[in-house]
């Protein structure tokens, strides 16, 4: 019996609850993957998995043996991905969960250079506002902004992104530019719902070195920040994104940063990835080039208090194209 494909049969038979999807998932035949678990458990001589017509359940002797196996399997793919990585390079499928507007704005156009650094890497984006799913959706990692939402997630900070308060100027011309945080209460404001909760995202300031907080009373709420600039955009109220998003409509007038003395640190941005994995290279060298790319960016699109214009309260733009 080849034990290491036994393992990975069961570890996937556990993750997706199903003999059938393991054996579709694996490539395998249709019955295979119910052949390898049966001879698996004839070799350990305990039952795994208890079966139902509608449904799979882990003994006790079988989330004993998973917990095991996965962190031999893991062992196993980190020495075979260390062995000899000075000569070679990391290779093998990645998936990887992102947020779109940070996907399209950010990692799309830097990809090609990583490819062409490490040729031997395939990268799989899945662009998603919800929380990750790493069973169903066989992630390796996923980048998510705000608190971990899962305390069997490592985390790993890839740096903050800058967040600014933003309005059209057809909107600032009708009810006028709010002077502190406290005049959201009079204001229309378009809020972002939370991935985690469904509710909106606080709005977050700073007055001096005090944080402040600030909900946004609405009448608009988008799950998608790219609606809610849309919706901005046309005169729906303030928006407080992260900056990448509302950079274009700031350059080209149809969006004006406000509050910019109470801007707040901005939003940290997080690799996350499954405690109980241990992280093979291709996934290791890909965070290293998502925290320079995060820097890069952070460089190209900063906007200092020297960037504002008071007289008209829109930036003087001279970045790096």
């Amino acid at each position: 019996m080849d034990h290491l494909r036994a393992m990975r049969v069961f570890l996937r038979v556990a993750e997706l609850g199903s003999l059938t999807a393991a054996s579709e998932d694996l490539g395998y035949a249709k019955g295979a993957a119910s052949a390898i678990l049966k001879e698996l458990e004839r070799h350990l001589g305990v039952q795994l998995v208890e079966r139902t017509t509608r449904s799979l359940r882990l003994t006790e002797d079988g989330r004993a043996y998973a917990e095991r196996a996965r962190k031999i399997l893991d062992d196993v793919t980190m020495l075979e991905d260390d062995i000899g990585s000075a000569e070679r390079s990391p290779r093998g499928l990645l998936r990887v969960q992102i947020p779109p507007g940070l996907a399209r704005a950010i990692l799309a156009p830097a990809l090609p250079s990583f490819i062409e650094t490490y040729p031997e890497v395939e990268v799989h984006i899945l662009s998603r506002n919800s929380l990750p799913d790493f069973v169903g959706d066989r992630l390796d990692a996923a980048v998510f902004a705000g608190e971990v939402p899962d305390r069997d997630l490592t985390a790993r900070s890839v740096g903050r992104l800058p967040v600014l308060t933003v309005a059209s100027p057809a909107y600032l011309a009708a009810r006028g530019a709010p002077k502190v945080p406290a005049d959201l209460a009079n204001h229309a404001t378009v809020a972002i719902l939370s991935s985690a909760t469904g509710a909106p995202v606080p709005w977050r300031f700073r007055e001096g070195e005090e944080a402040v907080v600030q909900m946004p009373g609405g009448p608009l709420a988008f799950e998608s920040a790219e609606a809610g600039v849309a919706a901005a955009s046309r005169g729906g109220g303030l928006l407080q994104v992260a900056s990448y998003l509302v950079y274009n409509e700031i350059r080209s007038g149809r969006l004006v940063p406000v509050l910019n003395s109470f801007r707040p640190q901005g939003v940290e941005l997080r690799i996350l990835h499954p405690r109980h994995r241990l992280k093979p290279r291709k996934l290791r060298v890909f965070e290293d080039f998502l925290i320079e790319l995060n820097e890069t960016t952070r460089r190209k699109w900063r906007i200092s208090e020297a960037d504002w214009d008071p007289a008209i309260g829109a930036p003087t733009f001279s970045p790096s194209e």
